[in-house]
C-alpha cells in the first residue's frame, strides 16, 4: 500500500515510517522537501542497521500525496488544519485520511480543546476534506516507542470511522507488530479518543512516568 505521512519529519511520523516501510511504499511529506528527504534517509539507515529493506522517499506535502491510498496527518492541530486545506482537491477521491490530531491547550495542565463547531479534530478535518473518508487513530501510541525498533510495543490502538475505511486502517495497524486495533465506533466518537491524549500526558507528568499508553482488558463474549 502507498502511504503518505504528512508532517513525517516529526516523531510520530518517523515512528510510523519505520514501522510501515518494510511492508509498504512510504512517502514522508513535509513543507520542505529537503527535510522530508533527510527524514527518509534517516529512517532508511535505521532500518538497514536492523537488516530490513524498505521503500522510503521524501517529498513536499503536495508531491507526497500523489497516488497515495492512505494519508496520515502526523501534525499538531495548528498545522494539521492548514495542511488539510492545502491538500483539498489534490487527493484521490478514494484516499483514506488518518487523523491522530489532538487540539490541546496548556493552562496549568493540558486541556483538550477542540473547535466548538465540530467537536473534534477528526470531524473538522472531515469537513475540510469532504470528498475523502477520514479515520481517527494513534492518539495513545507514544511516538518514542515507535521510534525504538527494539520496543515490542504491546499496545492497543482505538480507531473511529466508517466501517470500510476503518477496516483498512485497522489492517495497517496490525501490520505494525505489537499493536492491536480496537473498533471504537464512528468518526463522531473521535472526541473521546482525542481527549485521552492530554489525559495520558497529564498522568505521566504527575506520576513521573513516560510514554504512557492504554490496554483494553476484558472478557471475550462468546
Amino acid at each position: 500500500m502507498r502511504i503518505a505521512l504528512l508532517g513525517g519529519t516529526g516523531n510520530i511520523g518517523e515512528g510510523l515510517a519505520l514501522r510501515w516501510a518494510p511492508k509498504h511504499d512510504v512517502i514522508i511529506g513535509s513543507r520542505s522537501a529537503e527535510k522530508a528527504e533527510e527524514a527518509a534517509a534517516f529512517c532508511e539507515e535505521l532500518l538497514l542497521e536492523k537488516g530490513k529493506t524498505c521503500e522510503l522517499s521524501g517529498e513536499d506535502n503536495i508531491q507526497a500525496i500523489a497516488d497515495c491510498e492512505v494519508i496520515v496527518l502526523a501534525l499538531q492541530y495548528q498545522y494539521a488544519m492548514p495542511t488539510a486545506v492545502a491538500i483539498k482537491g489534490k487527493l484521490n477521491s478514494s484516499a483514506i485520511v488518518v487523523s491522530p490530531v489532538v487540539p490541546m491547550t496548556k493552562d496549568g495542565f493540558l486541556r483538550y480543546e477542540p473547535s466548538q463547531k465540530y467537536g473534534s479534530a477528526a470531524l473538522e478535518i472531515k469537513n475540510t476534506l469532504s470528498d475523502n473518508e477520514v479515520v481517527s487513530a494513534f492518539h495513545t501510541t507514544p511516538a518514542a516507542r515507535l521510534l525504538d525498533l527494539d520496543d515490542k510495543l504491546g499496545l492497543d490502538v482505538l480507531v473511529c470511522g466508517s466501517e470500510k475505511p476503518k477496516k483498512v486502517v485497522m489492517g495497517l495497524i496490525k501490520d505494525i507488530g505489537g499493536l492491536t486495533p480496537f473498533d471504537a465506533g464512528p468518526l463522531e466518537a473521535s472526541y473521546m479518543l482525542e481527549s485521552i491524549t492530554p489525559l495520558l500526558i497529564n498522568i505521566s507528568a504527575r506520576n513521573r512516568i513516560k510514554n504512557s499508553s492504554i490496554r483494553i482488558v476484558g472478557q471475550q463474549i462468546k
